[in-house]
């Protein structure tokens, strides 16, 4: 942490007692960048002593100045405090230096939580996906809360996580959910706890941490079905006629990604650079996944040729130097909700859809080996493109179909064989 940029200041103040509203206590306001802690002084005066500009009781009776020399003593080991830390390149927050003050954790050192997931944000920033970084916001807005919930603090030292740590955490975020309406259970809570493990773990290649309190943690995750269309489905998606024209561009949108297997991400950023030619001619789009920075040779099919001639020179896709025009993922997913009920779909459709419909019904089912897919898809692990292979229940009516009759053809070829008796 930049203490050099730190805002930090101390002040005195007063709070009209709960017992007697004629007196008040006095206490040690501590700001460092906007945090607040207060340490009481154990002093009480009547309110209308208090000299809030200048900070001191009126008077100059013997208790007065008495008050007055212990305010100044506090606001001098504040600041030595403040410094001392500062010195020692220590944590510099407003509760760290309250803690000092008052010889709490004096045997915790090194960094914190919270200045774990700073510097995270920081080195990940740019680098991961949008999408992504704002999950572990989300992340670190259950891990304050929790802090504040079972410590009342604001932070806490790596070197005070342990094993009960996550597991407090855990029940913690199934039981507290930051949307009341919206619990956070099942996969969804295995992600945060996944994203503190990750960080955690990172911690101890930093040397931040000396061992991993939560390695032996272990969290449990659904094995999640990956929705597709089927072929029928898709094609009434692409024959289906829209007169509205945001409707018939976010269909579009969605049957270049059913041809490509390009994230909305990478469908928005595609550009005329990420077309390559090979040897024979054929175009290809070569670019690189915004989320996993893979490389994603796709050799371009007809369907998917043609929506680039649709739109390639857009007034709104030369202004941005891309292939299609700006649309939000919100608001096409907001538009593939219409689309699907027009088409009759029931399954609900949004935009990563396509991506596994290319994985499944354009490429798997029509002999496309895995490792190509895994290939095209810009997977960095074929683990990750095995979830697409697994059979349905659509593989299982096409392997099922006529199985009865073709197994009484065996059965008559054998009745009429000659008896070996």
């Amino acid at each position: 942490m930049d203490s050099q940029n730190q805002t930090f200041s101390i002040d005195f103040i007063t709070r009209i007692s709960k017992k007697d509203k004629s007196l008040a206590s006095i206490y040690a306001r501590i700001t460092i960048d906007g945090a607040i802690k207060e340490i009481s002084l154990h002093q009480s005066i009547p309110k209308e002593k208090w000299d809030h500009k200048g900070e001191v009781v009126n008077g100059k009776t013997p208790e007065a100045r008495a008050i007055n020399e212990h305010i100044e003593k506090v606001r001098f080991r504040l600041r030595e405090t403040y410094l001392k830390l500062q010195g020692d390149d220590k944590i510099l927050t407003a509760e760290s230096v309250k803690d000092a003050y008052l010889g709490r954790n004096s045997n915790k050192k090194g960094h914190t939580l919270c200045e774990l997931i700073k510097y995270h944000d920081k080195i990940n920033r740019g680098e991961l996906a949008g999408g992504t970084m704002k999950n572990y916001v989300t992340t670190e807005e259950y891990i304050k809360l929790f802090l504040k919930h079972q410590f009342d603090r604001e932070d806490i030292f790596l070197s005070e996580l342990d094993f009960q740590f996550i597991t407090d955490f855990e029940y913690y975020i199934r039981n507290n959910p930051i949307k009341k309406w919206d619990p956070c259970q099942g996969n969804g809570l295995a992600k945060h706890l996944e994203r503190v493990k990750k960080m955690v773990k990172w911690s101890k290649k930093l040397k931040w941490i000396k061992e991993n309190p939560f390695e032996d943690y272990t969290i449990t995750k659904k094995k999640a079905k990956r929705k597709k269309l089927t072929v029928a489905e898709l094609y009434k998606i692409q024959t289906q006629k829209f007169t509205n024209p945001t409707l018939a561009f976010v269909q579009d949108l969605f049957i270049f990604s059913c041809y490509t297997g390009l994230a909305h991400a990478d469908v928005l950023k595609f550009s005329g650079n990420d077309i390559e030619l090979d040897s024979d001619g054929n175009p290809w789009i070569t670019t690189y996944r915004q989320k996993s920075e893979e490389l994603s040779p796709i050799p371009l099919l007809e369907t998917a040729i043609s929506l680039i001639n649709k739109y390639k020179n857009d007034p709104r896709s030369i202004q941005k130097g891309t292939i299609f025009p700006p649309k939000s993922n919100q608001d096409v997913n907001r538009n593939l909700k219409i689309i699907g009920e027009v088409c009759g779909i029931k399954k609900e459709i949004n935009f990563h859809l396509a991506r596994h419909t290319f994985a499944t019904a354009v490429t798997l089912k029509n002999g496309v080996p895995i490792e190509t897919v895994s290939k095209m898809l810009g997977h960095k692990k074929l683990s990750t493109t095995m979830i697409y292979a697994e059979v349905d229940e659509e593989k299982i009516e096409e392997d099922m179909t006529d199985i009865e009759v073709r197994l009484n053809k065996r059965m008559e070829k054998i009745s009429k064989q000659p008896s070996l008796v």
